[in-house]
């Protein structure tokens, strides 16, 4: 942990801790340079010496760096200083969507919609780049006063230019959101992050996630096997469109979900005007924790064995009295591994013979001259006529290395063919990725020939321009040295009460951003302040206190002040009048008083009576 006032690079001070990861603290630091506050993520002290959580590190970096869109947090430089690793990002003002979910308890459908499709096009922008977040949860999700939405978090996120299926036998992600591709551990793509995107949706509309229990591993076989319970059972007033949007997100299979961010996008939009949810299609019905790490054997085990296994339910138990929040494949108990050698044995058993029986297949046919050069042999089973003239080279379908690191692509080309390398200047691509191919993927190529793979020399420096800090100028001077600089501008216009009429209020991308030459920098300028709107004072004469507020919260009123006196005409409980008459017109926010009922005032008669039956009593 960084003591406050600590300096990195001579340039950024850290102020105060602001939030806490798995991986990493996040503080509130001064950049002296650019003179803004800034987000400082600073990997911790625990895991500077572990080559594996610095390489996840550097991946966030290289990741998020890529990116450049109006809901993900921006990154602004990278660093080393005495062992300290950190990222410099926007400082992205609000709180979690968790935060958000909790103090509202649930959300309304058009709420829900609304910062839905905000995730959806940051993830959109994320997937063209080549970039799967595999972390997609509340947490994860910031919500500005504004409403405003920022991903962030990019701790796990890995390129689909490197490999993207997990190589050791453990699920990273967290557990409550976990598609279930990714808690088995096998290939995660722009699905799993739907997945994630849609349960997050879910708790948006419910209030709390479809899958809970203490044992991570039984929340992971959860999402594995149990349907999902429809959010129209749990909460009223939810659109069938959305339910369905809900439940296409969150189908087991990967292919039943919505194949890119940009199709769920689409049919959220149609949300309200048709509520049927008939352009969805037919869909069968079906927290806040810690990123964690799902044991792959383990998980394995307790899918293999029957659910009336008593011995796992006293596993389970046991599990979720542990505090560790990583589960170990070293902690299994000895007969659970010798179960799993016992499988292992049977299995490559079973490839052995299958080897030895294809080896003595191929000997039979080319025994019987069935490939030798200038025999045509007809095959009754399949009705096809065989000729070959010569031995062909074999041959294979050249896959899509767009995308991919150069290392990547030559592990996965394996030598099949000769690469030959070329490099060009991309805007698009990071530095050694590739850029183009040839041939083309799903093309076949004999073994042994030339692939051209074109790559990355990343953006040419004399293209890329600082962007300059115009927040607090008049629009006419921000557009001119915005465009002097050689980039173009978009106006946006709000209403402030901070800033005055006609200046700079925010800019898109901030100062100090290393954008390509000829890009759009986005500022907002102010339309002063808004003008004042009147409004109807509604009758609230024999309405309850909370009708009251309610209905003048729906007028853009507020509940003055709340007198009580007694009245023999109107009931107890009920306004009997308002300070501001009904049907006169205010300024909105506007505080209107009302007067409630006592009842009717006791007689002394009565008082008397009570006070008999008291003292009888």
């Amino acid at each position: 942990m960084l003591e406050l006032g600590t300096m990195l690079s001579g340039r950024y001070e850290v102020l105060k801790r602001v939030g806490s990861g798995g991986m990493a603290d996040v503080y509130m630091a001064k950049d002296h340079k650019l003179n803004r506050n800034v987000a400082v993520k600073v990997l911790k002290s625990e895991y500077v010496e572990d080559e594996k959580f610095l390489r996840k590190f550097e991946t966030e970096a290289q990741a998020v760096a890529r990116l450049s869109h109006p809901n993900i947090v921006n990154i602004y430089d990278v660093g080393i200083e005495d062992g300290i690793n950190y990222i410099v990002m926007e400082l992205a003002e609000g709180i979690t969507l968790k935060e958000y979910i909790r103090k509202k308890g649930y959300l309304t459908p058009k709420e829900t919609v609304e910062i839905s499709t905000q995730i959806a096009s940051a993830i959109s922008h994320a997937h063209k780049n080549h970039i799967i977040h595999r972390d997609i949860k509340p947490q994860n999700i910031l919500v500005s006063d504004t409403g405003i939405i920022k991903v962030t978090d990019f701790g796990i996120a890995k390129a689909t230019s490197s490999n993207t299926v997990t190589s050791t036998a453990t699920a990273m992600g967290s557990v409550h959101y976990i598609s279930p591709e990714q808690a088995k551990g096998r290939f995660c793509d722009e699905k799993s992050d739907i997945y994630s995107l849609g349960i997050t949706m879910y708790e948006m509309v419910t209030g709390h996630v479809p899958f809970d229990h203490e044992n991570g591993v039984t929340i992971a076989l959860m999402h594995l096997q149990n349907e999902i319970t429809p959010p129209s059972q749990i909460r009223d007033g939810i659109p069938d469109s959305l339910e369905k949007i809900i439940l296409k997100c969150t189908m087991k299979k990967p292919e039943e979900r919505y194949q890119t961010a940009d199709e769920l996008i689409t049919d959220l939009r149609l949300v309200f005007e048709d509520t049927s949810g008939d352009y969805v299609g037919v869909v069968p019905a079906i927290d806040d924790s810690p990123t964690i790490m799902i044991d792959q054997n383990e998980l394995t085990q307790r899918i293999n064995t029957p659910k009336n296994d008593s011995k796992i339910q006293q596993e389970e138990s046991l599990k979720a009295e542990e505090e560790n929040a990583y589960l170990d494949e070293d902690d299994e108990e000895e007969s659970g591994m010798n179960s799993k050698i016992e499988k292992l044995v049977i299995v490559l058993a079973a490839v052995v013979g299958a080897i030895i029986l294809i080896s003595i297949i191929v000997f039979v046919v080319k025994s019987s001259g069935v490939f030798k050069s200038g025999k045509t042999t007809t095959t009754a089973s399949i009705g096809t006529t065989a000729q070959s003239d010569d031995t062909e080279s074999e041959k294979y379908t050249v896959d899509n290395y767009i995308g991919m690191s150069l290392s990547a692509a030559r592990e996965k080309i394996d030598g099949k063919f000769k690469i030959k390398v070329e490099e060009e200047y991309s805007d698009e691509y990071a530095k050694d990725l590739v850029i183009s191919q040839d041939p083309e993927s799903d093309t076949e190529l004999e073994a042994g020939k030339t692939l051209t793979l074109v790559v990355s020399k990343g953006a040419r420096t004399e293209d890329k321009v600082s962007v300059p800090g115009v927040v607090g100028e008049k629009e006419s001077s921000a557009k001119s040295t915005l465009e002097a600089a050689g980039l173009k501008v978009s106006v946006k216009t709000k209403y402030s009460t901070d800033v005055a009429k006609g200046k700079v209020i925010s800019q898109s991308p901030g100062s100090g951003n290393q954008v390509a030459k000829n890009s759009t920098v986005v500022i907002t300028v102010s339309k002063g302040e808004k003008p004042e709107t009147m409004v109807r004072v509604p009758n609230l004469r024999y309405f309850t206190e909370s009708e009251a507020r309610s209905e003048l919260k729906n007028s853009n009123l507020v509940l003055g002040s709340v007198l009580k006196e007694y009245s023999d005409s109107v009931e107890k409980g009920l306004v009997i009048r308002q300070t501001v008459s009904s049907g006169s017109k205010v300024k909105e926010g506007t505080a209107v008083g009302i007067y409630v009922s006592l009842g009717p005032r006791q007689t002394a008669t009565t008082a008397d009576q009570d006070s008999t039956a008291d003292e009888e009593q």
